[in-house]
């Protein structure tokens, strides 16, 4: 049920056009790659736990998806370093849940 949310709010947070009076300086020097890694690190942690192995099958489609969706959409940038920082996030979570289970043997 967690992945199924963190799915909806990282598709939330990817296409929604959000506008600020003044950008987060954090974000114009790059921030937003961390947002997108964490993003993706949280959802391959979840998609790990429910079936070992079959994040990057639950992720990937979402990590390339939603920067392709953003080239159609007004007021959201395709850039192919986000969907890196994408894929990174994804790699950091499976990585990081294999790590915690078998350190927890």
């Amino acid at each position: 049920m967690f992945l199924v949310c963190w799915i909806a709010v990282t598709c939330f947070a990817l296409i929604y056009p959000f506008r600020f009076k003044d950008t987060p300086q954090v974000l114009q020097r790059g921030g937003d790659k961390i947002v997108h890694t964490v993003l993706f690190t949280v959802m391959s942690i979840s998609a790990q736990a429910a079936a070992p192995w079959i994040s990057i099958l639950v992720s990937a489609p979402f990590a390339v998806g939603l920067e392709l969706v953003q080239k159609k959409l007004p007021g959201r940038d395709f850039e192919i370093v986000d969907m890196l920082a994408n894929i990174t996030g994804i790699f950091l979570g499976i990585f990081a849940y294999e790590l915690s289970t078998r350190l927890s043997k």
